[in-house]
C-alpha cells in the first residue's frame, strides 16, 4: 500500500501498526500532528496530557504494564520531560516505549534551537533519526521492537523539515497487537540506593549490547560511489546531500546514538577526504573526532552552526563560500488576529510602567503591536515566577501574564511558589478556551479532549486552592471592566488574579463586522492605536478591512461614535 504522508503522519502510522496502546504528549510545533493523526485510530488510546513530563510518566506506566506507548513533543518539551526520561534509562521498559521529539532548526516556532540528540548522550539511550517519511514509518515500527529487545526507551529524533514534508510511504496496513506480562520487580523499578548503582551498571551493559548489534539492525547504510570525497550525514541532511552531490559516496546514519565506529571507519577508508553534514549542532562530528576520525564539518567552519540547512547552503559551503548562518526565522512579524481576545488587555497594559513577565503562547505576538508590552518570554510557566522574583527583588508590584493551557502546563507551581515567597504580583490569565498557538487543541480547562467524557477544571478553583483570595473573571471584550480589574489588582496587596475570558478568534463564530462612517470620523487615531490588524490607514482615512470579526473593541474606544457594527443577516445577537 502507498500513501503521501508527512513525517509526523508516518510516525503515527508506524506506531499504530506496531501495536501502540497509548499515544500522548503536549501540543508543540513541529510535533503536534503526531498525536492528532494517531487519535483517528480507535484501537489507540490517544489523548493530550497536561505537560510533557506527565505525558512521559503516564506512558511509562503503560509500558510497565506490558503495553506499548508513544510520547510526542517538540524539543523544548523534552526539557520538561527530561527528569523521567533519564531515570527511565535506568529502570528500562516492559512494553516498548518510544519518545518522538521534533527539533526546530532555524527557530521558526520556538524560543531556542537545541539539539535533542544530546539527550541520547545525557540519558545514554538510543537515538534514531529518519531521513524521510518512509524511514519515519519504518524507524518508528522498529523502535518499539528495539525498545523491548534491549530494555530501553528509544528517542526518535525528527526535525521540522521531516515532520512537515510529505513523501511517498509504502506501508503494510496491518496492526500487530503486542502485550508483555507485568511482573513486580522493585529492584529494577524502585530507584533508591543501592538499587540505582546496579541499574546504572545494567544500563551500560544494555547499551553496549545494543551498540554491538547496530550493524545487524540495519538502519545505517553506505553508498559507495568510488569518489575521493565521502560524506557522512543523517536525517533531512541526507536528502540535501543526495540532491547536491549525487555522485559522491555517502554514509547515512540512522542510529545517531550510539555510533557504530567500526562501520564508519570502514567507510572512511574508501575516501581521501571525509566530511560531515548534519543539522543543528556538531553532534556526530564531535563524537567522530573524539574517536580519532578526521572529518570536516561545522566545527571546522565548513557549515553554519546556527540555522536550518538546505541544498543551496551545502553547495555553497563545498565551493568554499563561507556561510555564517543557515536559514533563520528573522522577519516573521505576525500580529494578533483581528478580534483576538488578548487585544483589549494588552491595549490597556502597554501604557503601564511596570514589569510584566510574559509566557509561551500566541499572546507574545502582542510585542509586534506594542513593543514594550511585556518584558520577558522565557519558557512555559516562567512569566509568573519572573514577576514574583522581580517583585521580591525590587520591592514593587509586578505582573505575570500566562495563557490558559500554559497555566495548567506549568503555571500552577509558579503560583504556589509566588505565594510561598509572599510576592506582590498581579496574575493575568488569558483564557481563550484552547491551546491556540499549536492549532487549537483542547486542555483540561476546556472539559474537552481527543477522547470524550473529560473532566473540566476551572482556573478559579485552582487559584483559590493555591491561596489566591482575589480572583476575577472578566470578558475579553469589556474594556471598561478590564481597565478596572487591572487597577484593582495593582492596588491589591500580595497576589491577586484576573482571568480574561474570550474564545479564540480563529474558532469563534463571526456574527458581524465593524465599519467606519467616514463623515463622522475625525481621525483621532483611537481605533488605530487599539492595535487591531483589521484597522488600517488608507490615505487620509481609516478603514476596517474584511478580516474584522466584529468583536466591537474599536466601537468602545471611538469617542466620535463613528464606528458601527453590522450583524450578519441583520440579526442582532
Amino acid at each position: 500500500m502507498k500513501s503521501l504522508l508527512t513525517g509526523n503522519e508516518a510516525v503515527a502510522l508506524g506506531a499504530y501498526e506496531a501495536g501502540v496502546f497509548v499515544a500522548t504528549g503536549y501540543p508543540g510545533t513541529p510535533a503536534t500532528e503526531i498525536i492528532e493523526t494517531i487519535s483517528r485510530y480507535p484501537e489507540v488510546y490517544a489523548e493530550w496530557s497536561v505537560n510533557e513530563k506527565t505525558a512521559l510518566e503516564f506512558a511509562s506506566g503503560v509500558s510497565l504494564s506490558g503495553k506499548r506507548a508513544l510520547v510526542a513533543m517538540k524539543h523544548v518539551g523534552l526539557n520538561v520531560a527530561s527528569d523521567p526520561l533519564i531515570n527511565l534509562a535506568y529502570t528500562g521498559v516492559n512494553g516498548g516505549l518510544v519518545i518522538a521529539v521534533s527539533d526546530d532548526p532555524g527557530m521558526w516556532s520556538s524560543q531556542n534551537e537545541q539539539d535533542s540528540r544530546l539527550y541520547g548522550l545525557i540519558a545514554n539511550i538510543p537515538v534514531l533519526e529518519p531521513s524521510d517519511s518512509q524511514e519515519a514509518y519504518i524507524f518508528t515500527k522498529m523502535a518499539f521492537d528495539i525498545s523491548e529487545r534491549f530494555d530501553l526507551p528509544i528517542l526518535l529524533r525528527l526535525t521540522r523539515a521531516i515532520s512537515h514534508t510529505s513523501s511517498i510511504v509504502n506501508f503494510e496496513g496491518e496492526r500487530r497487537e503486542v502485550y508483555r506480562k507485568y511482573t513486580s520487580n522493585p529492584k529494577k523499578n524502585v530507584l533508591i540506593p543501592p538499587y540505582t548503582s546496579k541499574q546504572r551498571l545494567s544500563l551500560q551493559r544494555r547499551m553496549e549490547i545494543f551498540r554491538q548489534e547496530i550493524p545487524s539492525i540495519g538502519l545505517n547504510s553506505a553508498e559507495n560511489k568510488g569518489s575521493i570525497k565521502g560524506i557522512i550525514t543523517s536525517g533531512i541532511s541526507y536528502q540535501y546531500v543526495k540532491e547536491t552531490f549525487p555522485d559522491v559516496s555517502v554514509f547515512k546514519i540512522g542510529i545517531v546514538y550510539p555510533l557504530n565506529i567500526q562501520e564508519i571507519k570502514k567507510f572512511s577508508e574508501s575516501c581521501i577526504e571525509l566530511f560531515i553534514v548534519e543539522e543543528s549542532s556538531s553532534f556526530i562530528e564531535d563524537m567522530l573526532k573524539a574517536r580519532g576520525i578526521e572529518v570536516k564539518g561545522k566545527a571546522n567552519g565548513l557549515l553554519p552552526e546556527t540555522g536550518e540547512l538546505n541544498s543551496f547552503l551545502i553547495k555553497e559551503a563545498f565551493q568554499g563560500n563561507y556561510i555564517k548562518y543557515g536559514e533563520l526565522c528573522r522577519d516573521n512579524h505576525a500580529f494578533l488576529c483581528p478580534g483576538c481576545p488578548y487585544i483589549g488587555v494588552f491595549s490597556e497594559l502597554h501604557n503601564k510602567s511596570i514589569f510584566i513577565g510574559g509566557d509561551i503562547g500566541c499572546y507574545t505576538l502582542a510585542v509586534h503591536t506594542y513593543p514594550n508590552v511585556i518584558d520577558t518570554t522565557l519558557c512555559m510557566g516562567s512569566g509568573i515566577s519572573q514577576a514574583a522574583g522581580y517583585s521580591i527583588s525590587q520591592g514593587e508590584k509586578a505582573i505575570g501574564v500566562i495563557g490558559d493551557s500554559t497555566f495548567f502546563h506549568s503555571g500552577i507551581p509558579a503560583v504556589l511558589n509566588a505565594m510561598y515567597q509572599k510576592a506582590d504580583i498581579l496574575i493575568i490569565i488569558l483564557d481563550n478556551h484552547t491551546t491556540s498557538m499549536t492549532g487549537g487543541q483542547p486542555h483540561i480547562g476546556t472539559g474537552k479532549g481527543l477522547r470524550p467524557d473529560k473532566k473540566r477544571l476551572l482556573i478559579e478553583d485552582i487559584l483559590y486552592s493555591c491561596g489566591v483570595e482575589s480572583v476575577k473573571r472578566i470578558g475579553a471584550y469589556d474594556l471598561r471592566n478590564i481597565k478596572t480589574g487591572i487597577m484593582d489588582g495593582l492596588l491589591t496587596s500580595g497576589i491577586s488574579a484576573i482571568i480574561i475570558d474570550g474564545e479564540c478568534a480563529v474558532h469563534k463564530q463571526k456574527d458581524g463586522f465593524c465599519y467606519i462612517e467616514e463623515q463622522e470620523c475625525n481621525l483621532c487615531n483611537s481605533c488605530l492605536s487599539l492595535g487591531c490588524s483589521a484597522i488600517i490607514r488608507d490615505g487620509n482615512s481609516y478603514k476596517i478591512n474584511d478580516r474584522c470579526n466584529g468583536c466591537g473593541l474599536c466601537i468602545q474606544v471611538c469617542e466620535q461614535n463613528a464606528i458601527k457594527k453590522k450583524y450578519i443577516n441583520s440579526i442582532y445577537r
